[in-house]
């Protein structure tokens, strides 16, 4: 991939002079080729220009479009962003639908089982409740308004709930959708992990069955709303595939080195403030153990320290990059 990632590039290095639109046109053609989710578009009223690499807001492919722009070179006239950027806002149309920043306004929704949590509903006069086209141009309007306002990555990560309506209910309380920016900055640093870059594990133990059999989950709650993922992107998702197990297919008989080997991976990612934990999961004679790490060198050195024959199970694993965590969102907040 890194190589067609280089042909990507160069071929825009050759095309970059060429006429506007059918540059556009071409460049989101090769990258279509190599890269799935990800687009390209320009912003030609800086200097220099500047190409945009955008998920158009889906989760799953930001780290695609950081990838993409890390491996980008320097190119004479123009400057490479990963995800559209907050950017001065300009009234538009979609149809006969205006969206004009001064007449959009917001009401922060609370939650009492989770009062960290962002969400808002936003209030545009021609939404309608019923789904349809006019429902989707609203909706895709307001999208537009956010990420020029906050920037794709924020309006992606930071909420866990965005709801739409068309005016406020009477007692509901509304604030000007300008003012967007300042409240979840406010939210953001009132979280109480919200300057930790260690905080400390909150574990949750659940029970359950799937077909019939008990399943077993081990999560860390203390890293919602983590603010420093980035620094931690590479998803260490290792399988431990037990050899004795009962008929309800958890482990059966001594267990002393399947935990050896977990308390060896946390000893070096998370003791030694490599990364963090997040869960464990296991069922049907399998066990799945997810960590967040710094570096690959990180993982190698918690991969050569296990036992390099283990008795009781077989030792599997796959590295990801996942900068924004979104892999294992299920398990984070549950």
């Amino acid at each position: 991939m890194e190589e067609e990632v280089e042909v990507f590039w160069n071929w825009f290095k050759e095309h970059k002079d060429d006429e506007i639109t059918l540059l556009i046109e071409e460049a989101n053609r090769e990258l279509r080729a190599i890269y799935k989710g990800v687009f390209i578009e320009f912003n030609l009223q800086t200097e220099p220009k500047e190409l945009i690499v955008t998920p158009h807001g889906v989760r799953e492919f930001f780290a695609t479009a950081y990838a993409l722009v890390n491996n980008a070179p320097q190119i004479e006239g123009w400057k490479i962003t990963a995800c559209k950027q907050p950017m001065e806002f300009y009234d538009f149309k979609i149809d006969d639908i205006e969206f004009k920043l001064s007449e959009l306004t917001f009401m922060p929704l609370e939650s009492d089982e989770y009062p960290e949590d962002i969400a808002v509903r936003i209030y545009h006069k021609d939404y309608v409740s019923q789904e349809g086209e006019k429902q989707n141009q609203v909706i895709e309007g307001i999208y537009r308004i956010l990420d020029n306002l906050l920037g794709e990555e924020s309006v992606a990560f930071d909420f866990q709930y965005i709801d739409f309506d068309d005016m406020p209910h009477p007692k509901e309380k509304d604030y000007p959708l300008s003012t967007l920016p300042a409240f979840v900055a406010h939210k953001k640093a009132e979280r109480k992990n919200a300057k930790q870059k260690f905080p400390k594990d909150d574990m949750v133990l659940l029970e359950g069955k799937l077909e019939s059999l008990p399943t077993l989950l081990a999560t860390n709650q203390g890293l919602r709303y983590y603010g420093f993922t980035k620094e931690f992107p590479y998803l260490l998702h290792l399988t431990l595939n037990i050899k004795q197990i009962g008929q309800n297919g958890l482990p059966n008989g001594n267990t002393d080195e399947l935990y050896l080997i977990e308390d060896i991976i946390y000893s070096v990612i998370v003791k030694e403030k490599n990364g963090h934990f997040i869960a464990t999961d296991t069922f049907k004679g399998k066990r799945d153990v997810f960590y967040y790490v710094n570096s690959l060198e990180s993982i190698e050195k918690a991969l050569n320290s296990l036992p390099t024959e283990p008795v009781s199970c077989d030792v599997s694993y796959t590295v990801e990059y996942d900068p924004f965590w979104v892999k294992t969102t299920a398990y984070i907040y549950m």
